[in-house]
C-alpha cells in the first residue's frame, strides 16, 4: 500500500508551480464572508493543514479552530453559531463523511469543503445541500502515497494564496538543507526521541512531522512552543541522554529560537529546520523541507514513509463504523420537517432543553401556521429579490434559468407575482428579461424597498426626477468621512441610499460604525435595512409592505384570491424583509423572526436562499380557485 516516498518528492515542484497558477476567487469570497467564528476540519495529514488555515484566519482577525472529525461531533451546541470548513484529500474516509453530515444536520451559518479530487463522496453530498460550497482541485501528481505529501503542499499553497495576495515562487529545497539533515541524524540512534519547538505558523509544520513520525513508525516525538518548553518540558532532557531538538524556525522566529538553544547543554543534538522567510508562506518552505526529513529519518530506521506497511487491525481500525452511537433518539412525536422549523426558529439544537410549555406553544404555533397555509388559495407569489430570487453570485446576470422556469409557470398558469427589493431598474430589466411581454402586467415591480411601486410594463419607473429625501442628504453628509476612508459605495436616490463595501472582512465594523453615526447625530425620520455586506437607508414613510395595496388592486382586476404568499431570506430585524415576513403566509429561505405565529422556515434540511426558494416553487400547485402550497408529510 502506498507510494515510494521518493517519488512522491520528485513531484513537489510541480505542484507547487501548479498551485500557484489555480484560480481561486470563489474560494476567496467564501472565506472573506465568513463573520464568525470557523471550525476547520481534517483527518491525519489534511489536519496539518487545518492548523494552518486556523493560523490564518486568526492572523487575519477571525476566531478559528482546527479540529478532528471526532471532535465536531461533540460540538453540536456550538457548530449553529459558526462555520465549518473541511479539508479532505481524497473526501472518502469514514470520519470526515460522518462529521460531514453532522455538520448538515446542524445547519451552521455556513460550510466549505477544499478537496483534491472531483466528485468525492463528500462532494456529491455536499452538493444536495446549498448550504455547502464545494471547491474542488485536480490534483496533478494524483492520490498520494501512505502519507499526505503532495495534496499537503497543495492545501498550503492554496490556503496562503487566498489570505495573500503576493504569491511567491521560490526554490523550496536545496541541498543544503539535506546536508543539514543529514549531520544532525548522525548525532542520533534508532532509539532517539524528538522534541518539536515551533512557533506561529511553525505550528501546523511540527504537528505534521509528529503525525509523520507516528504514522509511519519512524520515532517518538514531543511538541512544545518555545515559551512552553521553559515550563518544565526542558527537564526530559535532564533524565533522558536519548534525545534531541527539532527547532523549527522562520525569519520571525530566529532570535527567539537561538535565545532557547543557547542555554541547552551542547551534548543535546540539535536541528533547526529554517526558512529565510518571514509570515506564512515560510510555513509552505519549512513543510518541504520537513519532507525531507522525513525521508532522511525514513532511511535511517529503514522503513520507506510512503509504505511502511499497514497491519489487518489497522486497516480495520480505519474503517471502524460508529456513527449509530451519535445518533440521538427522537424527542417528540413530530415530523423532522416540524422538529427542523421549531429549532431554526428557537435557535436550538436540542428542543429537550425547552420547558414543556414553551415547546407546547411552538408546537401549536407551528400546526397552526402550517394549517393556514394550507389551506389558503392563492392569487400572488410575492419575493424578496436578492438572497431569495437571485444568488449572490448571480448578482450581475440575474436569475438562474432555473428560476426563471419557475417564475414563468406561475403567470401561464394564470397568476401573478410581485417583487419587491431594494433595487431599482436593474431588476425590471431582469424580470423583462426573462418574462414574455404579454405577462409584464401580470408582475407589479416595488423598487427601493416600496419608494416605487407599479407594473413590470411601466418603463418610467423608478422616478429619479424628484428630490432627494432631506434627511436622505443629512446622512449622506455624515458619511462622507467613513465613505473615503473605507471606501464605500454609496448610491444617493431621491427615497433610498444603498451602501456597500469593497473589502467585506472590514462590513461589521464599519456596519457599527454607520449606525453609531447615523444613531448619534439624531436623524431619526429613517430606517436602517441590512442584507449580506450591503445597507439600505431609507425614509420612516417607505416599506415593502406599500407594494401591498398595488398587488391588492390586480389581484382584484384579475379576479383571482386576494391571499398573497410570501418569500424572502432575511426574517430577523433588522433584516430587509422583516416586516414584509411578519404575515400569516410568509416564508423565509434564510432567517426567521423569533415571533410564534409568522415568518416560518420550512425548507428541507440545510437548504437556504435560492435553492429554498426553488424549493417552495416547486410545492406550488394551480387549480381554479387559486396556487396551493403542498405541505410534505
Amino acid at each position: 500500500m502506498g507510494k515510494p516516498f521518493e517519488s512522491e518528492l520528485s513531484k513537489i515542484e510541480e505542484t507547487f508551480l501548479w498551485g500557484n497558477a489555480l484560480n481561486l476567487t470563489d474560494l476567496s469570497n467564501f472565506i472573506n464572508e465568513i463573520n464568525n467564528p470557523i471550525y476547520i476540519v481534517g483527518s491525519g495529514g489534511s489536519l496539518s493543514a487545518c492548523h494552518f488555515a486556523a493560523e490564518l484566519f486568526e492572523k487575519n482577525g477571525k476566531f478559528a479552530k482546527a479540529i478532528t472529525p471526532l471532535e465536531l461531533l461533540n460540538l453540536e451546541d456550538t457548530l449553529s453559531h459558526s462555520s465549518v470548513l473541511f479539508i479532505s484529500a481524497s473526501g472518502r474516509n469514514v470520519d470526515i463523511k460522518n462529521a460531514f453530515k453532522k455538520a448538515i444536520e446542524t445547519e451552521p451559518k455556513s460550510i466549505g469543503l477544499i478537496c483534491m479530487k472531483e466528485d468525492s463522496p463528500i462532494s456529491i453530498l455536499a452538493k444536495k445541500h446549498s448550504i455547502a460550497k464545494t471547491f474542488e482541485y485536480l490534483l496533478p501528481s494524483g492520490k498520494d502515497g501512505f502519507l499526505a505529501t503532495n495534496s499537503l503542499i497543495a492545501f498550503f499553497i492554496i490556503l496562503n494564496n487566498v489570505f495573500n495576495k503576493n504569491v511567491k515562487n521560490s526554490t523550496l529545497i536545496n541541498d543544503d538543507t539535506k546536508k543539514t539533515i543529514s549531520s544532525f541524524l548522525k548525532e542520533t540512534s534508532t532509539d532517539y526521541t524528538y522534541t518539536l519547538l515551533y512557533n506561529g505558523f511553525g505550528k501546523s509544520v511540527a504537528l505534521d512531522i509528529e503525525s509523520k513520525c507516528s504514522e509511519a513508525a519512524l520515532a517518538p516525538t514531543l511538541l512544545s512552543d518555545y515559551r512552553n518548553f521553559g515550563h518544565g518540558r526542558h527537564h526530559w532532557f535532564a533524565k533522558r541522554s536519548n534525545s534531541a531538538i527539532i527547532a523549527i524556525c522562520n525569519k520571525d522566529d530566529k532570535i527567539l529560537c537561538n535565545k532557547t538553544l543557547n542555554l541547552l547543554p551542547n551534548d543535546i543534538p540539535k536541528l533547526i529546520l529554517e526558512s529565510k522567510f518571514s509570515g506564512s508562506f515560510s510555513a509552505i518552505d519549512l513543510l518541504v523541507k520537513s519532507f525531507f526529513l522525513i525521508q532522511a529519518l525514513g532511511k535511517k530506521m529503514d522503513i520507506d514513509p510512503g509504505k511502511p506497511g499497514v497491519p489487518e487491525f489497522g486497516s480495520k481500525l480505519y474503517h471502524l463504523p460508529y456513527s449509530s452511537i451519535f445518533k440521538k433518539k427522537k424527542e417528540f412525536k413530530l415530523s423532522n420537517q416540524a422538529i427542523l422549523a421549531i429549532k431554526r426558529k428557537t435557535k436550538s439544537n436540542d428542543l429537550s432543553r425547552l420547558n414543556k410549555k414553551e415547546m407546547d406553544s411552538w408546537i401549536e404555533s407551528y400546526n397552526n401556521f402550517i394549517s393556514t397555509i394550507k389551506k389558503a388559495d392563492f392569487g400572488l407569489v410575492l419575493f424578496d429579490y436578492d438572497g431569495t430570487l437571485c444568488s449572490s453570485a448571480e448578482r450581475f446576470s440575474g436569475v438562474s434559468n432555473e428560476m426563471a422556469k419557475k417564475l414563468n409557470e406561475i403567470v401561464e398558469n394564470g397568476f401573478l407575482i410581485g417583487v419587491i427589493t431594494g433595487r431599482g431598474k436593474s431588476v425590471r430589466e431582469d424580470f423583462q428579461r426573462i418574462l414574455p411581454k404579454i405577462y409584464w402586467d401580470k408582475v407589479i415591480v416595488g423598487y427601493y424597498n416600496g419608494a416605487d411601486c407599479g407594473l413590470l410594463s411601466n418603463n418610467s419607473l423608478p422616478k429619479k426626477d424628484i428630490e432627494v429625501n432631506s434627511d436622505l442628504i443629512k446622512v449622506n453628509e455624515k458619511l462622507k468621512d467613513v465613505s473615503e476612508l473605507y471606501s464605500l459605495n454609496i448610491e444617493v436616490r431621491p427615497k433610498q441610499i444603498t451602501i456597500q463595501i469593497n473589502d467585506k472582512s472590514r462590513w461589521e465594523y464599519v456596519r457599527n460604525l454607520i449606525i453609531q453615526i447615523l444613531k448619534t447625530n439624531n436623524i431619526n425620520n429613517i430606517q436602517i435595512l441590512e442584507s449580506s455586506h450591503s445597507m439600505d437607508i431609507i425614509p420612516d414613510s417607505i416599506s415593502k409592505l406599500n407594494i401591498l395595496p398595488f398587488c391588492g388592486e390586480l389581484l382584484k382586476k384579475h379576479k383571482l384570491s386576494e391571499q398573497i404568499l410570501i418569500m424572502g431570506d432575511k426574517g430577523q430585524w433588522s433584516g430587509n424583509d422583516f416586516i414584509l415576513l411578519d404575515s400569516e403566509f410568509g416564508l423565509s429561505v434564510d432567517e426567521v423572526s423569533s415571533k410564534y405565529g409568522k415568518c416560518w422556515n420550512i425548507a428541507s434540511l440545510a437548504n437556504r436562499n435560492t435553492a429554498a426558494t426553488l424549493e417552495y416553487l416547486n410545492r406550488l400547485e394551480y387549480n381554479t380557485n387559486g396556487m396551493k402550497f403542498k405541505i410534505n408529510k
